[in-house]
């Protein structure tokens, strides 16, 4: 007999092992059609193959040829076009990190570009596969037994539609998500250095690494505030002084064109996940300026009420922290103005932690709604041209808000 371990009638342990599975399959099997009927490099479905790696691709040649031409987007984009041709690229896709990540994509530079693609594709998974050894090292014992094992697992990672999407677009989140994996890791086994570490390594997109830092201000964690500053400071140092200022300075100018990209032709702008992007989706360009004002004054409350629970907190133990340190994950996909569907891997260890804090029914269905959400929602998006995402992260940041509010015991059933 199928046991029933859900809400509802048909949630059973046959269905939450088998359904991932068939996703899987399904996935991977349109991602390979994709592939398989390509024209170049645009794929079967029409979208370009690796359209992000291409872009990293490009930045790396440009910082070799001359560095100052990183943020030229003019050379970017005809330096893409020719990387690809015949094929025809839609529009630009803008170099966006901060300029001290341009050395490290020189060295995607050493193969020709679809060898690179490949190798880089192959790296993104082992990455993945890092991370569930990982991950299983602090799943529950009574949830491993009730099927999340290490193989269910690795089968929710490599299903999961942000991380396929983040294949087909060449994107670097296999890393992010081992980085924000080992951060966490670390954190729960107190060694705070190589905590701090990690979260040095992820200043390729420093918004992540926001909620952590203001947790270590506010708990007085010297051990991962130096091993941020040390990694930190050694990549900005040594940019620095083979560059000087002049390419933080034209970052600088560029972040409030950054902010303008969900209204550019050609710009994904349904596959955004944050409240910024949900508002650049719903209303017009005439009233970005309102949209992004309202972002930031939501960015400004998190990071208040963020400090003031950690503050709350600060002398429990480092289980009992589980809370603020999730709330630190979700914290820059819902009020930092960029975010990406892709992004969204690092949900990942924090359900993951959440199940070892406060394991529950209501858990599980929460989990379920995300997992199929983000690929039913992105389909939808895409025809209505809506971020419909970001519904997920302001749903899941509200009922995380809820539980702290109602202040329920850690013994007690998550959310209800």
């Amino acid at each position: 007999m199928k046991k029933n371990i859900g809400l509802l009638p048909w949630i059973n342990q046959q269905r939450l092992r088998d359904y991932p599975r068939l996703m899987l399959i399904t996935t991977w099997v349109i991602l390979a059609a994709n592939i398989l009927l390509r024209n170049g490099w645009q794929g079967g479905l029409g979208q370009i193959i690796g359209g992000d790696f291409i872009m990293f691709y490009s930045t790396g040649q440009l910082y070799a040829e001359n560095p100052s031409l990183i943020y030229n987007y003019d050379q970017q984009a005809q330096l893409q076009q020719s990387l690809v041709s015949p094929t025809i690229l839609p529009g630009l896709n803008p170099f966006m990190n901060p300029p001290y990540v341009a050395p490290i994509y020189r060295l995607l530079n050493i193969l020709p570009l679809p060898s690179a693609f490949i190798a880089w594709t192959v790296l993104m998974i082992a990455f993945a596969l890092i991370t569930v050894f990982i991950l299983v090292r602090i799943i529950p014992a009574e949830i491993a037994a009730q099927g999340l094992n290490r193989t269910q697992l690795l089968v929710l990672v490599l299903s999961f539609f942000p991380f396929i999407e983040s294949l087909q677009a060449g994107q670097n989140s296999g890393l992010t998500l081992l980085l924000m994996t080992c951060l966490v890791y670390f954190t729960y086994k107190e060694q705070h250095f190589l905590a701090g570490t990690c979260a040095g390594l992820m200043i390729y997109k420093p918004q992540y690494v926001i909620g952590f830092l203001i947790l270590w201000v506010v708990w007085k964690n010297i051990k991962s505030l130096s091993g941020f500053a040390i990694v930190a400071l050694l990549w900005i140092g040594l940019f620095y002084n083979a560059n000087g200022l002049s390419l933080f300075r034209e970052y600088q100018s560029l972040s409030q064109v950054f902010v303008l990209l969900p209204y550019m032709r050609g710009f994904p702008a349904y596959i955004l996940v944050t409240f910024y992007g949900l508002l650049t989706t719903l209303l017009p360009e005439s009233t970005q300026a309102y949209s992004y004002y309202l972002s930031q004054a939501l960015l400004v409350f998190s990071v208040i009420a963020l400090a003031y629970y950690a503050f709350r907190i600060r002398l429990q133990p480092t289980l009992d922290r589980t809370p603020a340190i999730i709330m630190a994950i979700l914290l820059p996909l819902l009020a930092t103005p960029y975010a990406l569907l892709h992004d969204l891997v690092i949900l990942i260890p924090a359900f993951i932690l959440w199940a070892r804090y406060q394991p529950s029914r209501k858990l599980l269905i929460i989990a379920i709604v995300i997992y199929f959400g983000t690929f039913f929602l992105t389909l939808i998006g895409a025809l209505t041209h809506i971020a419909l995402n970001a519904l997920l992260v302001i749903s899941l940041v509200v009922l995380v808000m809820k539980w702290l509010v109602k202040k329920i015991p850690r013994t007690a059933n998550l959310l209800g």
